[in-house]
């Protein structure tokens, strides 16, 4: 499903009662290309709303999320609890035993380009810091609008969600505008996360099978779960189902109830968003 952003995805449940907001979950997922928000009934553990925007790259990023925002009276209404997920930013990750709070900025200018202010995830169950960066402009927009909201990079929820699965020996591929997040577990133990941006579903399959080389894996046996900007039968899919035979699309946070109303997105798209509320 595409979205555009002057054609916003919005998906409502009958039961959606904006007037019950003191039972609902707010979760926002912010980019420098989207923003996205869904809301779930803390009581029910059901999602009764979401609304996904997909930015323009000729925007201000800042000053078009803040018109969204502005003009949208439902985000804007006071919730229970909110939390805020930071997409696509420039990261790293550093083992915990290894982890020096002074030295964050070094460690994440050596791994990659730092754009704006410097924070840290901890990702308790693999004993590991995640450090990135967000743009100043997009921190003054969650400080002025959600400054209650619990803040966390993305990456560090899905690996987070992914320990939790059963991973004997897994990769997940994780698609959202032309970039792509591989993660690969061992025994429930991370052993690799990385991410690359692409252009071409070729790009896209030299990355994967770049990483499959590295860490001497399968392409025939390793379990591989696709979530996020993918359709099954695409260009993309097909081509890396050409290398990589056990390839299956991913599912929704099996916690949480969907009504039917969210049967028209299918289940391996914005795994992130929903399942954040479970990070936070």
């Amino acid at each position: 499903m595409e979205t555009g952003e002057n054609n916003p995805v919005s998906i409502e449940s009958d039961n959606f009662n904006i007037a019950l907001a003191n039972s609902y979950h707010l979760s926002i997922q912010l980019g420098i290309s989207h923003f996205s928000y869904c809301l779930l009934n803390t009581t029910t553990f059901t999602y009764d709303y979401a609304k996904m925007h997909t930015l323009s790259s000729a925007d201000d990023t800042a000053t078009k999320i803040t018109e969204i925002i502005n003009n949208d009276p439902i985000i804007k209404t006071e919730f229970s609890s909110q939390s805020v997920a930071f997409v696509n930013f420039p990261s790293t990750l550093v083992p915990s035993s290894l982890y020096n709070k002074k030295e964050k900025e070094t460690i994440l200018a050596f791994n990659t380009e730092a754009k704006g202010k410097v924070l840290v995830d901890i990702i308790f169950s693999q004993k590991t810091h995640l450090i990135y960066s967000v743009p100043e402009s997009i921190l003054i927009i969650v400080s002025n609008f959600f400054p209650k909201a619990k803040q966390k990079a993305q990456e560090s929820m899905l690996i987070q969600q992914y320990s939790h699965f059963n991973n004997t020996e897994k990769a997940y591929l994780y698609l959202n505008q032309k970039k792509v997040i591989i993660t690969f577990f061992k025994e429930n133990k991370l052993v690799f996360n990385n991410s690359f941006d692409y252009l071409t579903k070729e790009d896209l399959l030299y990355f994967v099978l770049f990483s499959f080389e590295q860490l001497k894996l399968s392409t025939e046996n390793t379990e591989v779960t696709l979530f996020g900007s993918i359709e099954k039968n695409d260009e993309c899919f097909n081509l890396l189902y050409e290398y990589i035979r056990n390839l299956k699309l991913g599912k929704r946070p099996h916690q949480l109830t969907f009504p039917i109303e969210f049967d028209s997105l299918a289940e391996h798209k914005y795994f992130g968003l929903f399942a954040q509320v479970l990070c936070v």
